[in-house]
């Protein structure tokens, strides 16, 4: 996919500071930051698998002259975090609640993941046979990069070692560079329990994680979106020109309008079918609006209203 990786492309947002955009090989389906500090290199999450992780450290290196020396775990999913151990001796930053979610959301059973992990994969096998006429050509590669992840995952098993973060963060840490400073923000919890984002002030660069999507479904159904909302609005008065989402294409902040519209519709449809007891399987019937029919991870979005339905203790059917 480039000089680094196959796994991702490197986009340079500003000077001294580039995305790692996720490529299609499955063994990294979220995006990560390298941010030149000037005396320090700091990696914003590090990917779904060691492998990923592996190639990011060195195009760390590359891209500043130096070794990663800090990173920062902006949430707990696995897609994020399962690099980390490719960053062994490095500071990795993320708040007590994420240390805590990661371990305990971590498998027990490496076994009989990497047996539900081979039984997607003979799922997806089916679909994949069954739909390439019936479905939208972005609705077949996200069966493909699903497939693909799973792949990767199991391949990534024999060796993989859950690292947590070794440094606690609490609500704001600001690193002084030598070329640049970074502000580490801990605004509570939104996409998950506890959400972390990194913004560079010279350049007005944000790093939100999984608190903004692009173009994609994201998954609602750890979060609160009403607290989600008001952690973008506070994104919004630091008025960020450049935007790294966790999912998606580099963006200006002017999209986060339109995300913040989408979990308001996801908040109102759960608390309608409240107010109506409506069952959970008729709210995941909800019909996705037009405005985000093209949006990649179709699924997300019906499995975040049932979740989030399941949540407000809807009846079952």
């Amino acid at each position: 996919m480039s000089e680094h990786s196959a796994h991702f492309r490197i986009e340079e947002v500003a000077p001294g500071a580039w995305a790692a955009l996720a490529g299609d090989t499955g063994a990294c389906v979220s995006n990560a930051g390298i941010i030149d500090l000037g005396d320090q290199t700091l990696v914003f999450d590090t990917f779904m698998t060691p492998a990923a992780g592996a190639d990011l450290r060195t195009a760390a290196e590359r891209l500043t002259g130096r070794p990663a020396s800090l990173v920062v775990n902006s949430h707990h999913h696995g897609d994020h975090v399962r690099g980390n151990q490719a960053f062994a001796g490095i500071s990795i930053l993320g708040t007590a609640r994420t240390a805590e979610l990661i371990a305990e959301t971590s498998p027990d059973d490496v076994d009989g993941y990497r047996e539900s992990l081979a039984d997607r994969i003979t799922t997806l096998d089916g679909a994949l046979a069954d739909t390439q006429e019936s479905v939208s050509p972005a609705g077949y590669q996200d069966l493909e990069l699903t497939r693909a992840m799973a792949e990767s995952i199991i391949a990534s098993l024999p060796d993989l070692s859950i690292t947590v973060p070794t440094e606690v963060l609490t609500d704001e840490l600001v690193i002084e560079g030598s070329a640049r400073s970074a502000r580490i923000i801990t605004p509570g919890g939104g996409h998950t329990d506890s959400d972390t984002f990194v913004f560079l002030p010279d350049v007005s660069v944000l790093f939100a994680g999984d608190l903004l999507w692009v173009e994609n479904h994201p998954w609602a159904g750890d979060g609160h979106p009403d607290e989600w909302v008001n952690i973008i609005y506070r994104m919004n008065a630091l008025s960020p020109a450049v935007v790294v989402p966790g999912h998606g294409t580099v963006t200006n902040f002017e999209y986060a309008r339109i995300f913040t519209r989408y979990l308001t519709f996801l908040c109102d449809m759960v608390k309608r079918a409240e107010a109506t007891s409506m069952p959970l399987v008729k709210l995941a019937e909800t019909p996705i609006p037009p405005q985000y029919a093209a949006w990649g991870s179709v699924d997300r979005y019906r499995s975040s209203l049932g979740a989030l339905g399941e949540r407000a203790g809807l009846p079952a059917d």
